[in-house]
């Protein structure tokens, strides 16, 4: 997964699209589309080659999305790659939003079989949103007067989907960015929104990286994008303290130094750590020959 980035970025300079993954469209490896290649299923982090056959029985059109949650696991996939799927964009065609429907799976998961029938009888009347759905049941009563759902039973699925919830919640604040932190762990490259066009309306004087590379020596910089090596905190032979790393987007790589009095600033305003391989950084600085900026700022997003 981690040169995936590199070689769809070789793959763009030649007029080549590498196609996101596809429940139907795509083969279990990489394949040829026309002149772009499709993202192939077991290359999706988290999805084995145990899961070939598997995947294989799961691969047919389901009308609905409680179908498909259904047929995953009669095909015997667990939550974890079904969701892994969602959140690649592999299952596509649903109202709801990625994160929305992973939480649902997750939910799906912890229903019983009676559950489960008793939610697709009503899943018509609520354009098949399981939240909704449960949320009407747990209001129902049976023939006898009896609830469909006792108490205790629905503290117990509150307990057991809670923490998926919690997941929901915090993606649901920018599902763009869900979007794109998920493409990015799960596949090793973006094909939706880019980093910058995510994050622009907060910070109007945002650069891709491409257009950070192009500008002249000592201009003032402000970008975000992806740490890509562990920074590393040296003293140079004078006795200046630096932080030297790497940060990519879509565009383009640079190197990033941070040096003295401005390492401590930079603690401060990342509670009182340094940014990490992985993080998604805001960075404010000049630039410098080779693509080098020396950063006054480097702002860790959540």
């Amino acid at each position: 997964i981690s040169e995936i980035s590199k070689i769809q970025k070789e793959m763009a300079s030649f007029g080549i699209t590498l196609l996101p993954p596809h429940i139907t469209k795509s083969k279990m490896d990489f394949s040829t589309e026309g002149k772009d290649i499709r993202f192939g299923l077991i290359s999706i982090k988290g999805i084995s080659d145990k899961s070939i056959q598997k995947l294989n029985d799961f691969k047919k059109d389901s009308s609905t999305k409680l179908e498909v949650f259904e047929a995953a696991k009669e095909a015997g996939l667990t939550v974890s790659i079904l969701c892994a799927l969602i959140h690649s964009g592999a299952l596509q065609g649903f109202k709801q939003s990625r994160s929305k429907v992973a939480y649902e799976a997750q939910l799906w998961n912890v229903l019983t079989e009676r559950e489960k029938r008793l939610c697709l009888e009503l899943a018509g009347k609520h354009e098949h949103d399981l939240v909704q759905i449960f949320k009407t049941l747990l209001a129902k009563n049976d023939e006898k007067g009896k609830p469909y759902i006792k108490e205790s039973r629905h503290e117990t699925i509150k307990k057991k989907s809670t923490p998926y919830k919690a997941i929901y919640d915090q993606n649901s604040k920018s599902e763009s960015f869900a979007n794109w932190y998920y493409e990015k762990h799960l596949l090793g490259y973006t094909y939706g929104k880019a980093l910058k066009d995510i994050f622009i309306e907060k910070s109007p004087n945002l650069m891709g990286l491409g257009e950070v590379n192009e500008q002249r020596k000592g201009r003032k910089v402000t970008f975000i994008g992806t740490v890509v090596s562990k920074p590393t905190l040296r003293t140079s032979k004078n006795g200046n303290r630096y932080l030297i790393t790497e940060v990519d987007d879509e565009t383009g790589r640079v190197k990033v130094m941070l040096f003295n009095d401005k390492i401590e600033m930079c603690e401060d305003e990342n509670n009182d750590t340094l940014p990490e391989d992985k993080n998604i950084v805001v960075v404010v600085g000049q630039k410098q020959d080779d693509n080098t900026i020396f950063a006054d700022r480097i702002i860790v997003q959540t």
